[in-house]
């Protein structure tokens, strides 16, 4: 007995398994769901009955299998195959022909496998195939019900990262690409690494999306050996590309295997977060990006968080543990928890960016049940408690006289965690999910939530050697002053625009009151690192009896312009000082200064390998000319690869357009892409989403 050859239908199965974008020339199969095999033999069958009476299949996976772990399997082939097991059933026999239908457990490991049929004591090579998580097979752990949000986390390859403060988020267009044929291969060889470098060498472990999820993440920052991103230190772009040029993860993985394993420069929170989604919802796990604003990050689970601040309201830099973020981008991935309680099922926050979890030992955070974090149950694996302090932790500002002890500012109290965003399903639109996360600020069940965190702490405390504990929140000082600082667009504002601030005091304590005020700017990365202070004036006021006292200041764009850094945020400070008492108030706002218009229009009606054109307009805000500019453009199944086009300089308060003509091969949602580069600007991007009609 020989076999001619076998036939894997890539096209029909890898159809059935939501797998055809990955490949058409490779079985790529989902776990707990038939495929189809037929095998041709040499010659009729009916000559070798006796010895084809006991046929098998075997799957291996790994390097040395074995049946003990469950990397080999063998299973007989027979006229009823068992959905819930490895199983083979003959669905059709001819001459020199079986057709097979192949079931694989629920629960088994994902991997590539390779396949053999033995018949007595002979083997025979049928083909190799790559087996995911299934997010449409009720029994595995993955399995998501809802058809619209399976097409958003695990089939959509086009995502939307927010930026910028919780009163102004904006929208970045990221290229997720899981299912580039080559990808797949690089995130299992990720997934093997992240294995090796945690000890985990049992593949049988591969069942298991809790498993999978922390060996991705152990590979995106944390592990310096092998680390996939190399973190962007302040402005320490030398040698590489600043994060918020990456338009994709694709480029980042391809150059991550290219260079052997050498770390790629430079990541930051959201490119971690984007490039562990693309990895996650290859191998099956659905997943989304989400964005939290006003995030307390390192805080070793105390929910107290303090910012010092000069008499001149300047920010001071401090060392790198505790610090309040204006935004950090973290990922959901869903999944059952077999290992907790079912309420604990669902959506689990999984971070790739380090936290110092101990002293010197800076480590990737989940995954945690995000039930868990909303109840304040602390000691659920993985690491709730970090997310919890994270969005939970309130800041107290301190002012740092010269040579003196801090002293506490009145008014200075932040609140974390706000405005939790991600992309909606099936449209471009932000989604708030904070209520996922946290009970409404000040409600009678948000402080049951916070004393329950301070009971299982306390308890985690007395019954292990652990340093993690939860500070107690500041003392709210009693305000005979407020003091806030007034936008007249609490949004962003425009590149170019002047800054117009209103500062508003009001004196309740009874009597006048002699003061001094500082306001102040400050450029600040998005991790709350300030960069310098762009601008400062002083004032004296005599402060009446309950009395509202307005300022007005308007603050030139020439005193900014020149020293916004990547993510174009400023942080606004107003300090007033009762000159009798010497007790301060504090007020701080965050804005985002916001890029110049640019627009993609394309036709609306398209039709796939019809010849179209887009129309890209820039708008130049400024009264200086953009020089250098070239527009990048890319957009899976429109453009065949990124092209660049250069313009030359765009005039002062002027418009240039650009006509990209170009031929949809692939019908669908597709987007364009855009991003501006000048000499003033490096991150302007857009993107716009049309419906290809097939041809």
């Amino acid at each position: 007995l020989s076999i001619k050859k076998s036939d894997f239908h890539i096209p029909m199965n890898n159809k059935n398994h939501h797998t055809e974008e990955i490949s058409t020339e490779r079985l790529i199969v989902r776990r707990g769901q038939p495929f189809t095999v037929t095998v041709n033999f040499t010659a009729p069958i009916h000559n070798y009955l006796q010895q084809m009476k006991r046929t098998f299949l075997i799957a291996q996976t790994g390097r040395h299998p074995s049946e003990a772990d469950e990397i080999q399997t063998e299973f007989p082939i027979s006229s009823l195959g068992d959905q819930k097991q490895w199983s083979a059933a003959l669905e059709k026999q001819d001459l020199c022909f079986w057709t097979l239908t192949v079931n694989t457990p629920a629960n088994a490991p994902i991997g590539h496998y390779t396949l053999f049929l033995r018949a007595s004591q002979s083997s025979y090579f049928l083909g190799k195939f790559i087996l995911l998580f299934n997010p449409w097979c009720q029994a595995d752990g993955v399995f998501l019900p809802n058809e619209a949000q399976r097409q958003e986390y695990i089939l959509n390859q086009d995502g939307v990262i927010y930026w910028g403060t919780e009163n102004a988020v904006i929208a970045q267009p990221w290229d997720f690409s899981q299912f580039e044929e080559d990808i797949v291969d690089i995130c299992f060889t990720l997934l093997c690494l992240g294995e090796y470098h945690q000890g985990d060498k049992d593949l049988t472990q591969r069942k298991s999306p809790v498993h999978v999820c922390r060996a991705v993440a152990a590979m995106l920052n944390c592990n310096k050996l092998t680390r996939i991103l190399t973190e962007c230190e302040a402005e320490q772009h030398h040698n590489g590309t600043p994060p918020s040029k990456w338009l994709g993860s694709s480029p980042i993985l391809r150059q991550w295997i290219a260079s052997k394993y050498q770390p790629v420069r430079y990541g930051q929170c959201w490119v971690f977060a984007a490039v562990m989604c693309s990895v996650l919802r290859c191998l099956g796990i659905p997943t989304r990006v989400v964005t939290g604003f006003t995030w307390a990050h390192n805080t070793n689970s105390s929910l107290s968080v303090d910012e010092y601040y000069n008499e001149d309201g300047t920010l001071l830099t401090q060392d790198k543990s505790a610090r309040v973020w204006t935004f950090h981008v973290w990922n959901e991935c869903w999944m059952a928890r077999a290992d907790l309680l079912p309420e604990y099922s669902g959506w689990q926050a999984l971070d790739a960016t380090c936290q110092e979890k101990s002293k010197g030992s800076p480590s990737f955070c989940g995954p945690a049940p995000v039930h868990a974090i909303k109840e304040g149950d602390t000691d659920i694996d993985y690491d709730v408690c970090y997310f919890f302090a994270a969005i939970n932790a309130k800041c107290q500002v301190w002012i740092q006289k010269a040579g003196d002890t801090p002293q506490p500012a009145f008014g200075g109290t932040k609140y974390t965690g706000n405005n939790i965003s991600t992309k909606s399903v099936g449209s471009e639109y932000c989604k708030d999910v904070t209520h996922n996360y946290k009970y409404p600020e000040g409600s009678l069940k948000e402080k049951e939530v916070l004393d329950k965190a301070y009971r299982n702490i306390q308890k985690l405390e007395t019954t292990t050697n652990s340093t993690t504990q939860f500070s107690s929140i500041p003392i709210v000082l009693e305000d005979p002053v407020n003091l806030f600082i007034q936008l007249q667009s609490r949004c962003s504002l425009q590149l170019g625009q002047d800054i117009p601030l209103s500062i508003e005091m009001f004196n309740h304590s009874g009597g006048e009151k002699a003061t001094h005020l500082v306001v102040g700017i400050q450029s600040l990365h998005y991790n709350g690192v300030p960069i310098t202070q762009l601008w400062k004036e002083e004032f004296h006021f005599n402060l009446q009896s309950n009395e509202v006292s307005n300022l007005e200041v308007l603050v030139p764009y020439s005193t900014y312009g020149k020293e916004l850094r990547e993510n174009h945020l400023l942080r606004l400070t107003a300090m007033l000082r009762d000159e009798d008492s010497g007790y301060i108030y504090f007020a701080q706002e965050e804005i985002s200064i916001s890029d110049p218009l640019l627009t993609i229009q394309l036709p609306e009606n398209m039709v796939q390998y019809q010849p179209s054109t887009a129309k890209i307009s820039l708008l130049n805000p400024l009264t200086e000319p953009l020089e250098q500019c070239v527009i990048a453009v890319a957009g899976r199944g429109l453009i065949y690869r990124q092209r660049k086009y250069r313009l030359g300089s765009v005039q002062a308060k002027s418009t240039k357009e650009l006509q990209v003509p170009f031929t949809p091969i692939q019908a669908g949602p597709r987007r364009l892409t855009a991003h501006f580069t000048c000499h003033q600007l490096q991150n302007l991007k857009s993107y716009q989403t049309t419906d290809i009609a097939a041809a």
